[in-house]
């Protein structure tokens, strides 16, 4: 899409290669896009952000479906990289909670900030990894501006962000409009991308604290 070109600085996907998940090295210049949601996820960390560096961990297959092993697989790698902010617009599944553990607080102790999406309704529960304390879990409203937000004190999911009607970039040119926590979900990653740029030695705590004292009212 126009509006990454250059900003994708590299690029994995992860496959399950005689029942083991392996991960290929991608061009990052290509469409490496083949479900339509990384796309999207990108334009809106790379407009609010704009100075960001974007590297694509792909997980999900044309039918949007991510298996376990392979988003495990794919969480590790991005946690062998020096990248500091990690954006997972995502909800796994509750079997490999102990697993996503492990991986956030592995995650806490290197400082890397993992941001999550909260499961979309209509099932009842936050969704992992946005629950847990060592992520920003991020739910979704309707909000003009990317920088109008709120925060929630008292619950797993502590941000909510513009996630209703959102245009962003679409697969392979364009633009659409999609509503998700998954689009909510990189709105707070490119503000803590922007605040990182300023401050990069914020840790998890300062930067949730940061977004809280920049946050509306809820």
């Amino acid at each position: 899409h126009p509006d990454l070109a250059g900003r994708v600085m590299g690029a994995v996907a992860v496959e399950i290669e005689k029942g083991k998940p392996v991960v290929h090295e991608l061009s990052p210049a290509a469409n490496n896009d083949i479900f339509g949601h990384g796309t999207p996820v990108a334009g809106i960390i790379a407009a609010i952000a704009p100075n960001a560096q974007i590297f694509d961990v792909r997980v999900f297959s044309e039918k949007s479906i991510g298996a376990t092993k392979i988003l495990l697989t794919g969480f590790d790698h991005a946690l062998s990289q020096p990248w500091r902010l990690l954006n997972m617009s995502l909800a796994a599944v509750p079997s490999i909670r102990h697993e996503l553990v492990d991986l956030c607080e592995r995650a806490y102790f290197q400082q890397q900030i993992v941001v999550a999406a909260r499961r979309n309704a209509p099932f009842d529960d936050d969704g992992l990894p946005a629950e847990l304390s060592a992520c920003i879990g991020v739910d979704r409203g309707a909000y003009l501006s990317p920088f109008d937000y709120i925060f929630r004190p008292r619950t797993p999911i502590e941000f909510e962000a513009r996630g209703e009607a959102v245009v962003a970039p679409a697969k392979g040119g364009g633009y659409t409009t999609l509503s998700g926590t998954s689009f909510a979900t990189p709105t707070v990653s490119a503000l803590c991308a922007l605040l990182l740029g300023a401050y990069p030695d914020m840790t998890l705590f300062e930067l949730k604290t940061a977004l809280r004292q920049l946050a509306q009212t809820a």
